[in-house]
Order: structure tokens, then sequence, then C-alpha cells
């Protein structure tokens, strides 16, 4: 009896590990790509929050749809303090909303943004993302002369959710430094 106990505990633990391995492979697989159809959607959500953040779109609320529920939005000047948005509720004031005052009124409407030369590669926690942020001019106005062109780089985390790709993290690094950038 001892022996049969013995080795449907030793079947139970292999099959067990085998479980476990194949999951794991799995995920691996899963973390080393993307389909074509993911691609363009995490392109389109890129696009979506120039936009979004533009032009207040719904009150802001469109610029918070696009982060998963504990996502956040970092602008990182380089200072060792970024200034994190982690809530609805500041996503969408960051927007301009609820009121779109903020982004109708100068110097704020000035300030349009552009992501170029997008990256992007699978991780496991979805998908990964570098592009450059470029502050164009606004009716040939910038918010002011040190924000004006490009301005950065976007570090992005993409995840995918019921509603479909979404922020995790967005990172707006103020002042790359040349050999310190990781692809």
């Amino acid at each position: 009896m001892h022996h049969t106990i013995v080795t449907a505990l030793l079947r139970f633990s292999c099959t067990c590990l085998l479980v476990f391995s194949i999951q794991h492979a799995v995920l691996a697989q899963q973390a080393d790509t993307l389909s074509a159809e993911d691609m363009i959607a995490i392109q389109q959500l890129v696009n979506k929050f120039n936009f979004a953040l533009d032009y207040c779109t719904a009150g802001g609320e469109d610029f918070a749809d696009l982060f998963t529920i504990d996502g956040q939005y970092i602008i990182d000047m380089g200072d060792g303090m970024p200034s994190v948005r982690r809530t609805r509720e500041e996503l969408i004031n960051l927007a301009g909303g609820p009121d779109c005052e903020a982004r109708i009124t100068p110097p704020s409407s000035y300030i349009l943004h552009y992501s170029a030369s997008l990256i992007i590669e699978p991780a496991l926690e979805g998908a990964r993302g570098l592009s450059y942020a470029i502050y164009p001019a606004s009716k040939g106005q910038y918010f002011s002369d040190d924000i004006a062109g490009q301005v950065g780089i976007y570090h992005d985390v993409y995840s995918k959710v019921a509603k479909g790709w979404r922020f995790k993290s967005r990172r707006h690094e103020l002042n790359p430094v040349a050999g310190d950038l990781e692809l």
C-alpha cells in the first residue's frame, strides 16, 4: 500500500511539472510574437493618444480610456522626481477635462503631440514600445521655446484587456541622454 501511495504521488508530481512546463513554454512563445493585428492595434492606440490628449475628446474620458485600470502616465524630466498620473480623474484632467477649458486657452492650446518612429516588441506583460515624442507648432505657435520640436522619448508598456490594447504605462522622458537609451 505504501508503494502505491508513493507511486501515485510521483505520478501526480510529474503531471503537475509537465503541465507547468507546457504553460511556461506557451507563455514564453506568446511573449516572443505579436500578430500583425496586434501591431496595428497598438499603433492605433499610440495615434489615438495624441488626438485624445490634444483635443480633450469626450471631456478627457477618451484619453483615460486608453489606459488600463491600473495604468499610469509619467512625465520624467530627469530630475529624479517624475510626475505620475495614476487615477482616471488625473488622466482626464491631464487631457484638459472635464470642461476642456485648459486645452482651448493659449498657451496650452498650442501644445500638440506626435509620436514618430514607433518600435513595438513583444514582452511578458504584452508588449513594449519606444517612440519619439514630438511637439509640432499649432497655428504657428509653441507652448514655449523649450517645448518645441522633438522633446523626448515615450517608453510604453501595453497590455491586452477585454476592450483591446491599452497603455499599462507611458513614460515621457523629456531629456534622454545619447548612449543611455536601451532598445
